[in-house]
């Protein structure tokens, strides 16, 4: 689809960490962090490949280094990937340019070469203020980390800095869940993102449950501290823009928005996935496979899927019903063969808490925990 007027995003996947947090399910390696330099010149030699194979005609507005750890690249080597993307695709449109960082593994002086680079917006993973509870999740940083990595990346002159935090770990009350929410507001960041602890399989966390070594709160705790988390953000001046971001006027994700409004992104590193509103593809999820495909000058695809008009109404769908400002009717409709006005109106008597005004159809902020369970139901 060769249109300007597309907006899109690229992302970079850099899958080195010091260790393997229980929780997380991105493909990430531990203890190989002597590799970087050789993988630099591996994704710029992916990037290289797959222009000679490709084109991307679209209007480029963000770029997201993420992980693993990508701070643990040092600003040359993001400027190398840069200096690759450079030679195929005009970057002057960048918006937005974001690292993902980890508190206590990054310097002052690190953060400001990354803001000379051109790195504009900090995604900090703090997770929680809780010692103990940072312990149990496996990250390697403090609660003093946190604060000292923030006050760093302030005096280093970033203006525009998201903070994770995870609630319903298992041993957090919801009085420690409310402690967190007020120590991040008194940082005062442009953008907070909230996560539900999920089980993903394939991680330390699903074994130990499994195993009965561990037992996650009850629906009742979640649902009570993402309620919390909603009024409490909302008085604060937090837009729920989607259901785990909040942000300060003018402040939201775009990259991630690229992905919920289906937008076209490309995306190069291990595991890393693609999709030019035609297929999506998605990269091998493992190094040395990674590594032996582009060493071979064979571009490192695991696999590619062509999407039907099936496919594209019900991820819309998906995304969409997560966001605020809810699915843009005129971006479905050409995939559906019927009235969608009147499938809307129909499913809106189902289920309270859907609407339809100006074009789009959204959920409140209490039907918005359902969100998923109604998207499933509207999938046709």
């Amino acid at each position: 689809m060769h249109n300007k007027e597309y907006k899109a995003g690229i992302y970079i996947h850099i899958p080195f960490c010091h260790a393997k947090c229980i929780y997380c399910d991105f493909y990430s390696v531990a203890d190989r962090n002597n590799e970087i330099p050789e993988f630099i010149d591996l994704i710029c030699k992916e990037i290289d490949l797959f222009f000679v194979e490709n084109e991307a005609p679209w209007n480029f507005d963000t770029l997201f280094f993420g992980g693993g750890t990508p701070s643990l690249l040092e600003s040359s080597a993001i400027e190398k990937i840069l200096n690759t993307l450079n030679k195929y695709l005009d970057l002057s449109n960048i918006k937005e340019f974001t690292v993902e960082t980890n508190p206590g593994e990054v310097e002052y002086n690190r953060l400001k070469d990354f803001l000379s680079i051109g790195v504009n917006r900090l995604s900090l993973g703090f997770q929680s203020f809780d010692d103990k509870l940072l312990s149990f999740l496996g990250r390697l940083h403090s609660s003093k980390d946190c604060i000292s990595t923030y006050k760093n990346a302030r005096k280093a002159g970033f203006t525009n800095i998201n903070a994770d935090l995870i609630f319903d770990i298992p041993g957090q009350t919801i009085e420690r869940w409310e402690q967190d929410l007020k120590t991040l507001v008194e940082l005062d960041p442009e953008h907070i993102s909230t996560y539900s602890l999920t089980v993903e399989k394939q991680t330390n966390l699903f074994k130990l449950v499994k195993a009965g070594r561990v037992t996650m709160p009850s629906e009742t705790i979640d649902i009570s501290m993402y309620t919390h988390s909603l009024d409490f953000l909302k008085q604060k001046k937090y837009l729920q823009y989607e259901i785990s971001n909040h942000s300060k006027e003018g402040y939201t994700c775009k990259h991630n928005l690229h992905y919920w409004k289906n937008d076209p992104y490309i995306s190069f590193g291990p595991s890393a996935h693609s999709y030019d509103m035609k297929k999506r593809w998605w990269n091998i999820n493992n190094l040395n496979q990674y590594s032996s495909s582009i060493k071979n000058n064979k571009l490192p695809i695991q696999e590619e899927e062509v999407l039907t008009n099936i496919d594209h109404f019900n991820e819309l769908i998906f995304n969409g019903l997560r966001m605020q400002d809810g699915v843009e009717v005129k971006k479905i409709e050409k995939y559906y063969n019927d009235s969608i006005i009147d499938y809307i109106e129909l499913n809106m008597k189902k289920w309270n808490g859907l609407n339809y005004e100006n074009g789009f159809f959204f959920l409140d902020d209490n039907a918005r925990l359902l969100a998923d369970e109604i998207a499933a139901d509207l999938f046709i």
